[in-house]
């Protein structure tokens, strides 16, 4: 800005002296004033224009948060759904920027909690924001040897504002509603213009959580830190703890294809989990010279868990014609003849699992030009206990017992399943360059991995009746009921040579990126139960192709890329005992599967100066490894076991147009995908696999117009999806439409007040659905009042959905099944919440 001023003022100068125009006038025709001399006094000159909302170079793209208005107070998160390419999942926390997976976020360039993107994006305040920027950012390999990799590293930096720089920011807030609602959390930021920043960040509560219970509690504390210690050592890490409790209940109903009919389920689910989560990593970075570096790295973790569900299912040969809402409501009024069984199950898991991952490289340039030699070194170790308990009843109603009633198969089984793998790999890469632009890298790899996973399975049915367990506890004298053909001992030894040419040339409009990696690999596999001893060892090569081209020009980005690899199929795929996960479920594996290969092309092409983002992209796996399935349909029950199938591979496009017209802003975005997938299952019993094929098919559109004056904001939108799925076996043709209609809107009102509100108006019809049921307003508001010295005080009133009409549907095909879920949710609920913010200048 004071460059802007001082050009204007020379202009200024050159007007008055060469037409000698009058100073008041000028002034009021600018509305500026400047101070030129003792002799001649202006006013200052205000100059405005339009904010630009992004710029683009290459593929970074910077964007202005103040082109994207948010509520006062909001959130990273909010922030991030505003801009256009960008994506963020809240349900598994998954950001996106133009279909690609954004892997960290970054302030000011340096780490901020890495690993963790929910951190950041639900905790740092918008505010905080002056620059968000989206690039493929260098790894420490990249950044020493001039190598870059064909797979895109895209991170979201946040560049905070300068006012921020050296000041200690904190703040709390606290809130409680109906229904045990509450919330508490408290953030501590210390942000360096260099990139240096500390943060602590602790939250406990429940107000994210839509499902009824009461009990559901979230806690999570964490520290991050990254410091510059001399001019050439950095040191980063972070740490922290997370602990979620989610009890959920929810019903669903599907259509199982098979070769002569289809058959119909449907069930209902209590499910309750259980996690903690500790962790941290630390980093460093040592420049020894300008031509020798060290890189060292590593994290830690440590996850228990216990998760507990309970089913009730049902099969039948014709559709029952329920509420998929509460499916067993009218299951008395229902054809008896048409059920083929019931089934009541409850699973417990206990599971207790850590790990580690250790890096370290150096570096040395051999000459002026760059050359350089690189040794990088990688292990790492995951190990997991996982016990699980099984207590089911399954009733056939087409088998009858030796008395003429129905038959009734019972299982009551304890299953322990330890799991280890530890991995270890040298790498030698050498670099040549050639002038300015090319260069070219070869690298030789050795690594060795080690897995190992058992299994035992006891049967605690034989106790009688009066010493049946509660399910999750063993009883005293359980291991007599060993069941040595569920049993057994796998291991699996893998040593590999990995051979690597990567080839780079970076023009000033056109660059290549291309890598062939082979991997000759030996791998021995053993495994031992009460009967058999498997000890048989194997030689395969895995190719590794990549390749990106890309051109940069007057703002245009456009992309072309290949990438491919071999996959070998997993140990419990290959050696895992038969489990009998229920009465109507066993699974098995399948020693004589063969290695998989995909590969995928993706295009993109943007210019966001003008708005513009197309792409697409194609995906194909050769030998995928999917499930088969024989299936006896007097029954219901199933056996699944692994295969090798071809035909699966998938087609996704993308077009967005975004613009700004004054204090308006224009997003249109149009996205299609079709899946086609495949399985094979037998249900004549003749062991001729017949090929179920499914064919998915989603469009969807939205378009948002945005008014964004100096007191708030007002967003209109409008969403359109479809979904379409057909199967080949019977021809089933199920499909969904979705419409969503929404208005969202930021007031700031006198006295320091500001009002918030969002409603959305979603209809939802399709095949099965004709009724008004489907249909909801989802209408939320917030009002708040700013209070004490510098509106360090805040007390807030939110109530979410007023009118109490929140629902959950999925809807779901795969190559076997059509499925619909559906979530109970809670409706209705307030809080009222106290934040302060406390800021100490440097």
């Amino acid at each position: 800005m004071k460059h802007a001023v001082c050009l204007i003022t020379v202009l200024c100068l050159c007007i008055v002296g060469s037409r000698q125009l009058n100073a008041q006038e000028q002034a009021a025709k600018d509305s500026v004033v400047f101070h030129l001399s003792d002799t001649l006094l202006l006013d200052e000159v205000t100059v405005t224009a339009p904010i630009p909302p992004m710029e683009q170079k290459g593929d970074t793209v910077v964007f202005n948060p103040n082109a994207f208005k948010v509520p006062e107070g909001a959130y990273l998160e909010a922030l991030v759904r505003r801009i256009p390419g960008l994506s963020y999942d809240p349900k598994n926390h998954s950001l996106s920027f133009n279909g690609y997976p954004i892997r960290e976020i970054t302030a000011n360039g340096k780490e901020f909690f890495k690993g963790n993107n929910k951190i950041a994006l639900e905790n740092i305040p918008a505010s905080f924001v002056s620059k968000l920027k989206v690039y493929d950012k260098e790894t420490d390999k990249e950044k020493d040897t001039g190598i870059k990799d064909t797979e895109k590293n895209y991170v979201l930096d946040l560049q905070t504002k300068k006012k921020l720089n050296g000041t200690l920011t904190a703040s709390a807030e606290a809130g409680y509603g109906n229904h045990k609602k509450k919330n508490a959390s408290a953030q501590l930021f210390r942000f360096e213009e260099g990139g240096d920043n500390f943060s602590v960040i602790g939250r406990s509560g429940n107000q994210d959580f839509t499902t009824p219970d009461e009990r559901n509690i979230s806690h999570s504390i964490g520290a991050s830190a990254s410091r510059h210690l001399t001019k050439n050592v950095e040191l980063w890490g972070g740490i922290g703890y997370n602990y979620n409790r989610n009890g959920a209940t929810g019903s669903g109903y599907n259509e199982n294809y098979l070769t002569e009919t289809t058959q119909y389920g449907i069930n209902t689910n209590n499910s309750l989990s259980k996690d903690r989560n500790t962790s941290g990593n630390l980093g460093l970075r040592w420049n020894i010279d300008e031509k020798t570096s060290v890189n060292i790295g590593g994290n830690a973790r440590f996850l228990p868990s216990t998760s507990r569900n309970d089913t009730h299912s049902s099969i039948f040969s014709v559709n029952p014609q329920v509420d998929v809402r509460n499916p067993f409501a009218q299951i008395e009024e229902t054809d008896q003849r048409n059920r083929i069984n019931d089934h009541l199950s409850q699973t417990e898991h206990k599971r207790n699992s850590w790990g580690y991952d250790i890096n370290a490289s150096f570096t040395r340039k051999l000459n002026p030009k760059g050359n350089n030699l690189a040794i990088s070194y990688l292990a790492s170790r995951n190990k997991m206990t996982d016990e699980s308990f099984t207590l089911a009843e399954a009733t056939y109603f087409r088998l009858k017992d030796i008395w003429g009633n129905d038959s009734v198969s019972r299982q009551h089984q304890f299953r322990k399943s330890p799991y280890d793998t530890r991995s270890h790999e040298t790498e030698l890469a050498y670099t040549q360059v050639f002038g300015e632009n090319a260069r070219l890298q070869f690298a030789y790899a050795f690594k060795y991995e080690q897995e190992t996973s058992n299994q035992d399975t006891y049967d605690l049915s034989f106790l009688p009746e009066t010493g049946q367990p509660a399910i999750g506890n063993l009883p005293q004298g359980y291991e007599s009921g060993h069941i040595d053909s569920l049993s057994n001992r796998s291991e699996s030894n893998t040593a590999s040579h990995r051979f690597t040419l990567t080839y780079n040339y970076q023009g000033k409009v056109w660059s290549i990126q291309t890598r062939l990696s082979v991997i000759p690999q030996r791998r021995s596999l053993k495994q031992t139960d009460a009967n058999t001893r498997i000890d048989t060892a194997s030689t395969s090569i895995e190719w590794h192709p990549s390749l990106a081209l890309t051109r940069q020009k007057d703002n245009w980005y456009a992309m072309l890329s290949y990438s491919g690899y071999t996959r070998q199929p997993s140990l419990a795929s290959l050696l895992a005992p038969t489990q009998y996960v229920s009465p109507l479920l066993v699974t098995r594996s399948n020693p004589d599967l063969k290695p998989s290969y995909s590969h995928a092309v993706y295009f993109m092409i943007n210019n966001f100066t003008k708005g513009i983002n197309i792409s697409m992209a194609f995906n194909q796996e050769f030998n995928s490894v999917s499930q088969a399935t024989s299936y006896d349909p007097q029954t219901g029950k199933r056996e699944t076991f692994p295969v090798n199938i071809n035909g699966n591979w998938s087609l996704m496009g993308n077009a967005g147009y975004n613009r700004s017209m004054g204090l308006f802003r224009l997003f249109a975005n149009a996205s299609s995908n079709f899946a086609h997938r495949i399985s094979l299952i037998d249900d004549t019993g003749s062991s001729q696999m017949a090929q179920s094929a499914t064919r998915a098919l989603g469009l969807s559109s939205d378009i948002r117009l945005s008014y964004v004056p100096d007191w708030g904001n007002i967003d209109l939108n409008g969403r359109w999806d479809y979904q379409q799925s057909k199967n080949s076996l019977q021809g089933n043709n199920t499909y969904t439409r979705y419409y969503t209609m929404g208005i969202t809107t930021n007031i700031q009102l006198p006295w320091n007040l500001t009002f918030d509100t969002d409603a959305a108006y979603n209809i939802r019809n399709g095949t099965g659905m004709g009724n008004d049921d489907n249909n909801e307003i989802l209408w939320n508001i917030r009002l708040g009042w700013k209070f004490l010295k510098e509106k360090q005080g805040e007390i807030s009133f939110y109530w979410a959905d007023i009118l109490s009409q929140k629902k959950s549907y999925y809807r779901y095909a795969s190559a076997t099944r059509f499925s619909e879920t559906y979530s109970e949710q809670l409706r209705g609920y307030f809080m009222i919440s106290f934040k302060y913010q406390f800021n100490k200048m440097n």
